[in-house]
């Protein structure tokens, strides 16, 4: 992957090693104006950010996150969903609007990310409280209410997430960070991190997801491990994050209506691993950015 000078962003690598170099690096003073480090009292850290949804040049309608100077970050989310050549998504959906027609579809799928959503409030609440597990979960709380009365929250549903992430939850002995920004200040791209946790010694990032299908292992959590290698090599490149917040590995866990959940552990090799090819997604995604489609398959722009 050659990276280089575009009109568009400065394509410049945070690794140790060069373009295409297997280590996160540490941002250099000169690499942005330094915002200074959080001085991080032990409890949870949340930095929240300034969000959007535009549309980013020819990218269409992004999600953008904006810095304390107004500059305007595309989020690892965006960057991958419109980098993803895979049709696998898209075969999916219109199986299912077939079977189940696209208003209904619709409504599911909101419910759905609906669930995820309070479910994450829940985990938040359980890791930021005065003790660590401190919580007791109302699955009927008011502040997991929706407005639109199509979205009432599933208590039931609500439960069995709870009752299948709880476990893991439980081996949890230190949150240094929960729902928190982080800006990559020379790729410029920005995400928010579901957790920063330790878990069986290792402090890890930590990504929860909910599935109705079982998953086994890495290899079943699609772009997961790409997010997470963003969020890593954004990490050490944030200069508002001390050392001690900089984890050593991640974990993606994901859970079930029914079940326990799975937690998926992935190493730092791995993650180093998994960043190379989120550089060539990235790479995919400034070529759409600048050409408004992804570069054909087999070009030197490409990631195949």
């Amino acid at each position: 992957l050659n990276l280089s000078l575009n009109r568009n962003a400065r394509w410049v690598s945070s690794l140790g090693r060069g373009a295409t170099g297997h280590r996160f690096a540490s941002t250099k003073a000169s690499d942005m104006a330094a915002a200074a480090a959080v001085e991080w009292d032990g409890r949870p850290l949340s930095l929240r950010p300034k969000m959007d949804f535009s549309r980013l040049k020819k990218a269409g309608s992004t999600r953008v996150y904006i810095d304390e100077e107004g500059a305007r970050f595309p989020s690892v989310t965006s960057i991958l969903s419109k980098s993803n050549r895979s049709d696998s998504l898209l075969r999916w959906k219109e199986s299912q609007i077939a079977l189940l027609g696209e208003q209904e579809f619709k409504k599911q799928q909101s419910k759905t990310l609906s669930d995820g959503t309070r479910v994450h409030a829940l985990i938040e609440s359980y890791l930021t409280a005065e003790n660590l597990g401190d919580f007791t979960p109302n699955f009927t709380s008011s502040t997991l209410a929706a407005q639109n009365a199509e979205n009432e929250p599933d208590s039931n549903r609500l439960q069995q997430l709870w009752d299948s992430v709880y476990p893991v939850l439980k081996d949890i002995t230190r949150a240094a960070a929960v729902e928190t920004s982080v800006f990559h200040p020379r790729l410029k791209y920005a995400g928010t991190i579901d957790a920063i946790c330790e878990y069986k010694g290792q402090l890890r990032i930590t990504d929860w997801k909910t599935s109705k299908k079982r998953k086994y292992g890495i290899e079943d959590t699609f772009d997961n491990p790409l997010q997470l290698a963003a969020y890593m090599g954004a990490l050490y490149t944030d200069s508002r994050y001390p050392e001690e917040l900089r984890p050593t590995s991640g974990m993606i866990v994901v859970m079930y209506d029914h079940g326990p959940a799975t937690p998926i552990l992935v190493s730092k090799s791995e993650l180093e691993e998994y960043w190379n090819d989120w550089l060539k997604r990235y790479t995919d995604f400034q070529y759409l950015m600048d050409h408004g489609n992804l570069p054909p398959l087999g070009s030197v722009y490409a990631s195949n």
